[in-house]
């Protein structure tokens, strides 16, 4: 009985110190020295001086649910397979027949909730989920080739209509801008990821300060940044895209 009691002061001994430690960093966060990294949401609304006076939440994340995904009716004509050639990624359509951009979106949404960067249990999970999201995108683009390949060898045995190939030049161009434009974006939020889970305990993060003490690193945290944020700006062009905020 001992044993137990003094196993739980210990635990909440440590526990306690956890939380002082961190609130301490907080109230000693050099927001003058810091990096001040704005969410896209936040860009151009807010100046370092109005983060300097005022506190500023986080980001709003987008909520995506898991949802029960259903098999669409197979295309009808040429054209309307054609069509579909964008769902997903220029036409918006509903969740459940968004087999790969939906469930993309429900793992990228929260990778970067700045709170948690800090965490060394969380942060793992969040560079596993933007992991799984690449492997969803693997197969997105397998399935978006291989539809691509039938396409092409349909138009050309039924001799279609120039209107129809012009069609398909043109949404076949779109997936083939938005595919590396999706591992671009998915590839600098790991790379950002993996940086920080390299440096855990060098860096305090009080949303929008990022306190880096070390110039080299907080350079590298800098360059990282700015990356993924530019990859996110082609990212959201696409218009099932345009919610994400990292």
């Amino acid at each position: 009985m001992k044993k137990t009691i003094l196993a739980f002061v210990l635990v909440c001994v440590a526990f306690l110190g956890v939380a002082g430690a961190a609130h301490a960093q907080e109230d000693e966060l050099d927001k003058n020295g810091a990096l001040v990294l704005f969410n896209i949401q936040h860009k151009g609304l807010y100046s370092r001086q109005d983060a300097m006076e005022k506190t500023i939440e986080p980001p709003l994340e987008p909520y995506f649910k898991q949802v029960q995904f259903l098999k669409p009716e197979p295309p009808k004509t040429l054209t309307e397979r054609v069509d579909r050639l964008i769902y997903g990624i220029k036409t918006d359509v509903p969740p459940e027949y968004d087999h790969y951009g939906y469930e993309i979106r429900r793992y990228m949404k929260s990778i970067l909730t700045p709170a948690d960067l800090i965490n060394t249990l969380v942060l793992p999970e969040k560079i596993q989920n933007a992991k799984t999201a690449r492997i969803i995108l693997d197969y997105w683009k397998k399935s978006l080739l291989q539809e691509m390949q039938v396409i092409e060898k349909e138009i050309e045995a039924t001799n279609a209509t120039s209107t129809l190939r012009i069609n398909y030049k043109y949404n076949a161009g779109i997936v083939n801008s938005f595919i590396p434009d999706a591992y671009l974006w998915i590839d600098r939020n790991i790379e950002f990821l993996e940086y920080l889970q390299n440096i855990t305990g060098s860096f305090y993060i009080s949303y929008p300060f990022y306190d880096v003490p070390d110039y080299t690193r907080r350079e590298k945290v800098q360059k990282l940044y700015d990356a993924r944020e530019k990859a996110l700006e082609s990212m959201i062009a696409y218009s099932p895209f345009r919610a994400m905020v990292y």
